[in-house]
């Protein structure tokens, strides 16, 4: 949002309230699920305060990308699968230094533990074997390609502030699953976060609500009676 209105755009106090919040609910449930989980600066991993550093610098950078994003498709039209596309292909270069490693780790992976998987194209007795890491691999790339999908799709049919707190909601929402999925436990100050989170939401969602017809007309005479 702050970058929203460095870039000119306004938003109304309920939405600015619900932004306010939905940052807080953030930062108070990932702290309060580091604490629950006991880390320590002298564990040997970074401290908390510097992930949430690179945490705010990640969104700052995403939140100026999709203001640019949003300002191209006002004005060359939603073209979100050249986005997509354009997005993923320029970067691939970037990965080149790291090949050598990228392929150690295929290598690794193929020699995992195998998976026998059900006959397919309707030979129900025949049956193939894949390595059970590279089969978690294809799915996390297939998830992550409908993941990225939909937010494009997202950022081309709502505003930049929107599909950045959607995202948020749905990290919340992938951390408390890892919670539930793993066996942690729920610390309280992560379940008052989300309810935050939640609540600062739908604040957001009846802030950015279009005004009908009707309600723009009791609207304008108000202000001419004021």
């Amino acid at each position: 949002m702050a970058a929203g209105y460095l870039y000119g755009k306004r938003y109304s106090q309920m939405q600015v309230v619900a932004v306010v919040l939905l940052t807080l609910g953030v930062i108070l449930a990932a702290w309060s699920d580091a604490q629950a989980k006991g880390t320590s600066e002298s564990s040997g991993r970074p401290a908390f305060s510097t992930g949430l550093v690179i945490l705010f610098v990640a969104q700052l950078l995403s939140a100026i990308m999709g203001l640019y994003t949003e300002a191209t498709y006002a004005k060359y039209g939603p073209q979100w699968k050249e986005n997509l596309f354009y997005s993923h292909a320029l970067s691939l270069p970037l990965f080149l230094p790291f090949a050598p490693s990228m392929a150690r780790t295929f290598a690794y992976l193929m020699t995992s533990t195998p998976l026998q998987l059900p006959g397919v194209f309707g030979f129900a007795t025949t049956k193939f074997q894949i390595p059970s890491q590279i089969l978690f691999l294809i799915t996390n790339v297939l998830t992550q390609y409908a993941c990225i999908r939909g937010v494009n799709l997202l950022a081309a049919a709502s505003t930049a502030l929107t599909v950045t707190i959607i995202l948020n909601i749905r990290k919340l929402v992938s951390l408390l699953l890892s919670i539930w999925l793993f066996g942690n436990k729920l610390a309280p100050g992560t379940l008052l976060g989300a309810i935050i989170v939640f609540s600062a939401g739908g604040l957001y969602s009846v802030g950015s609500r279009k005004k009908t017809p009707a309600e723009k007309g009791v609207s304008a005479r108000a202000n001419k009676a004021s």
